[in-house]
């Protein structure tokens, strides 16, 4: 995802200083400041969103380990962004849609050889998949938990590192975050931290959900990092592993 100019302006007006580990304040209904998400203010939500049900799903304790309710085999919806005409952020040679689909593939492959879960993807291949399609399929197959996968870009070289979202006030989506975090950051010397942000795939989907912004492909090294396939294979199995972290607590 790109950083919005109007951001940039915003700080000028205020006579701040961008660093790249100053989180920023989120103001709830207004839509992401720092990060936005194509089409996010005009997207429709999706006929099957529920608002009720998002709101007991985010209230939810009964996972594996947590009673005799709980859920053995969670289904798992992976979102690779971007894809088809929609390259997502491009920089020192490579594109955000690319590198975002090979994660999710390996980090599917792990799954399923490691867990025991059901996973699905809103794309495998190179597709365009509009936002509404993205949460419509998540919300059909009833997924237990969403993990939208991205990598971020600047006008600049400067900024790099790590950063994850949930939903304003989201307690199980913010779990999810913190924990696929926890595990992410291994890859990282920068640390942005776990953030709130009106994302769509954040708002809409009635499952708790997270986004990752594994590295900026305008930044030099995160670019270098991102373009090798064994880095890529690293942020899989620690998106996984920040997964059963959050599911299955431990």
């Amino acid at each position: 995802m790109k950083k919005s100019n109007a951001f940039i302006t915003g700080l000028l007006l205020v006579g701040l200083a961008f660093t790249p580990e100053h989180a920023i304040a989120q103001k709830a209904d207004k839509g992401p400041t720092i990060a936005p998400e194509a089409g996010w203010e005009v997207a429709p939500p999706p006929t099957n969103y529920n608002p009720t049900l998002k709101q007991k799903l985010d209230q939810f304790t009964n996972k594996y380990n947590l009673g005799t309710e709980a859920i053995v085999n969670p289904i798992i919806v992976l979102d690779p962004g971007h894809g088809g005409s929609d390259p997502g952020a491009i920089g020192n040679g490579v594109q955000e849609k690319d590198i975002v689909l090979d994660t999710a593939l390996r980090c599917k492959t792990y799954l399923l050889a490691n867990y025991p879960a059901t996973v699905y993807m809103t794309r495998s291949t190179d597709t365009t998949v509009s936002l509404e399609s993205r949460v419509a399929y998540a919300n059909n197959v009833g997924a237990n938990f969403f993990v939208s996968m991205h990598n971020n870009s600047y006008s600049t070289s400067t900024p790099s590192g790590l950063e994850t979202y949930n939903y304003y006030g989201s307690t199980n989506g913010k779990a999810l975050a913190q924990a696929t975090y926890d595990k992410l950051k291994a890859s990282y010397s920068v640390l942005r931290g776990v953030k709130e942000a009106g994302f769509y795939v954040l708002k809409y989907t009635n499952m708790p959900a997270t986004l990752g912004e594994t590295g900026f492909v305008s930044n030099p090294t995160d670019a270098a990092n991102l373009a090798s396939p064994s880095f890529r294979q690293n942020l899989a199995v620690q998106y996984a592993q920040g997964m059963h972290t959050y599911w299955w607590g431990f």
